[in-house]
């Protein structure tokens, strides 16, 4: 062998313990860092969210050395975030930054729950990423266009509302974000342009057609104003814009209360259909609780599914036959449907089940007056008279049940009862006139006085006076 050769040996023998000595300082060190960003398995939560320890453990076990598994890493930090643990899933999701950094998802929902915590200057950076690994996501600009809103980088915020109708032309939350852009430039009339454009792409969005109603005023159009404030629906607040990121966490989710919360919050911004994937994830977990059967139910109505509706109602009834809330909620299905021999049936049982229920009480004896059955509903009204001393619809229902009857004095003694503790409600007044004029009572010029009197006119007061006229014979 010669001397070249003997070199050109020697030289790929040191290359190749190079190789394998950096190997091996290469994977001690990924393994110490690993062991310093690795996330901790959070303590136990026990039965309250069933299945979640065992899934957690699963994951801790499958991450625990470098290297993780990408999946059981992803998973883990779903989990951790969809059931509120959220320490543990921010250290998670910012592992999986650098385990997998080319998936958008990760950066966004690290940056929601920072914003969440009230952290934005940390979560500013993550959702400029998000835009750079998925500039097609239209909820990453959007999300980009709200955080820099909030720190007044106006212009910032406007070219990222910008990017989301470009993805999706006539975007009425970017429409929205725009039109607070201009506002807080001080372009009046471009911020009404903006929110004319975002009511004619959804006439129901709620947060335009409110906003829109104060810029009209401060342009000083007030009919235009009262005009925007009659088309607001819902209580005007502003609805957050769908985050198809976001929904995805519902199959990560094993806490029923939390869905529950989630789905009444999607309801509560007019959108139904959102919170069905939110229920039936929280019913695979929790089938025989009342409550998320009473939530289906109610949704399924709203989205006009009546029929799906009641049969949830009725499960939820069912699992938990003394609630009200639910009892009273399948009634109201039940007369929607036209379904009155059910609704006989539900409310009387409900003055079983709960006894001192006033509504229920009410309902019975509107179902007996209109069957005949008068003394069954003289009987409820009494009770529910008794149950809410306080209120008049129910002595004012009774009494008019007792002149029907012909029994004038008991009638009568119902309403003077109640005229000592609310002289001056329209209602006892107007009956205790009618009675008056009808029996020439020497009372009833006091009681038309006192009617006359009151802020809120009587719709029938004009035919009072004239039948007391033609009673007495001279004017009130």
């Amino acid at each position: 062998m010669n001397r070249l050769t003997k070199i050109s040996l020697l030289a790929v023998a040191l290359l190749l313990a190079g190789a394998g000595g950096y190997r091996v300082w290469y994977g001690f060190s990924a393994r110490s860092h690993w062991r310093d960003i690795r996330p901790s398995t959070p303590e136990a939560v026990g039965t309250a969210v069933p299945g979640l320890d065992a899934r957690l453990a699963g994951c801790g076990a499958k991450i625990a050395d470098w290297p993780p598994d990408r999946a059981a890493l992803a998973e883990f930090s779903q989990l951790c975030h969809a059931n509120g643990l959220l320490p543990e899933a921010i250290q998670g999701y910012r592992a999986l930054l650098l385990v997998d950094p080319t998936e958008g998802r990760w950066p966004h929902r690290l940056a929601s729950i920072l914003t969440g915590l009230g952290r934005l200057d940390e979560a500013l950076p993550l959702l400029q990423r998000v835009t750079e690994i998925a500039p097609n996501q239209a909820i990453g600009w959007f999300r980009l266009g709200e955080a820099q809103l909030k720190i007044n980088h106006t212009a910032e915020a406007e070219s990222a509302y910008q990017a989301v109708l470009q993805h999706e032309p006539g975007n009425v939350h970017a429409l929205f974000g725009l039109a607070r852009c201009d506002l807080q430039a001080g372009r009046l009339t471009a911020a009404r342009s903006r929110l004319q454009q975002a009511t004619v792409a959804d006439p129901d969005f709620p947060g335009a057609q409110s906003l829109l109603a104060m810029v009209f005023d401060q342009l000083g159009n007030a009919s235009a104003a009262e005009l925007a404030r009659k088309r607001v629906t819902g209580d005007g607040h502003y609805m957050a814009a769908p985050d198809p990121w976001a929904l995805d966490l519902v199959a990560y989710c094993h806490d029923p209360y939390t869905l529950l919360t989630a789905a009444s919050a999607e309801s509560s911004d007019l959108a139904p259909k959102n919170a069905l994937p939110l229920l039936n994830r929280a019913l695979q977990l929790a089938p025989n609780d009342a409550r998320l059967h009473r939530q289906l139910g109610n949704t399924l109505c709203r989205l006009n599914d009546k029929a799906a509706g009641l049969k949830e109602m009725e499960i939820a009834l069912t699992l938990a036959k003394d609630d009200e809330k639910i009892r009273t909620d399948l009634i109201k299905i039940l007369r929607d449907q036209k379904e009155f021999n059910r609704v006989e049936q539900v409310v009387m049982e409900g003055t079983v089940t709960n006894p001192d229920s006033a509504g229920l009480h009410f309902e019975a004896a509107k179902i007996a007056a209109l069957a005949g059955r008068r003394d069954e509903a003289i009987q409820h009204l009494s009770l529910v008279w008794k149950l809410r001393p306080q209120e008049t619809v129910a002595p004012c229902e009774l009494a008019t049940l007792y002149f029907s009857a012909g029994r004038r004095a008991e009638g009568m003694a119902v309403l003077e009862a109640v005229q000592k503790t609310h002289p001056n409600n329209g209602s006892v007044l107007t009956l205790l006139v009618r009675q008056g004029i009808e029996s020439a009572d020497p009372r009833t010029g006091g009681w038309l006085a006192r009617l006359e009197s009151q802020p809120e006119s009587a719709p029938d007061l004009p035919e009072l006076r004239r039948s007391y006229q033609r009673r007495f014979g001279s004017a009130p």
